[in-house]
């Protein structure tokens, strides 16, 4: 898919829950790892450190999760995100958690994240070149 970042994860027996399917909670971590990738692919960077990229320091301001399809076994995970809206210091993705194939989505929906500063913890602007960076991915 075009303007995807896709990230791949994996899922551990101990992720599963008493009857044998991924916690739900667990699908949430998964995704949070992948924003993490995509965020440093956005930065250039191989790292998150928000003493030096002021713009990882998010906090998620509203989550929509459908759960379509339980996952089952341990194993190889994908995660897809899409940028839908960015704004001043937020941004709205669509994300997608499916089998590496594609044959099985098991959740999808949208994430939005806002940035704050580190210094008031009030929202704050994205920086002017990761706010490039974003409208880049959007194109």
């Amino acid at each position: 898919m075009p303007n995807t970042f896709t990230y791949h994860s994996e899922v551990f027996f101990d992720e599963l829950d008493g009857l044998g399917v991924l916690h739900h909670t667990r699908y949430l971590l998964h995704l949070e790892r992948a924003q993490q990738k995509f965020f440093q692919e956005l930065l250039g960077v191989d790292d998150f450190n928000a003493e030096r990229d002021e713009d990882i320091y998010v906090v998620v301001h509203g989550l929509d999760a459908r759960f379509r399809e339980p996952l089952r076994v341990p194993g190889p995970l994908a995660v897809d995100y899409r940028i839908e809206r960015v704004r001043s210091g937020g941004v709205t993705m669509a994300f997608t958690i499916r089998d590496p194939q594609g044959s099985a989505i098991y959740c999808d929906g949208t994430r939005t994240v806002c940035k704050l500063s580190s210094d008031t913890h009030r929202p704050t602007p994205w920086t002017e070149p990761f706010r490039a960076a974003l409208d880049a991915y959007c194109n």
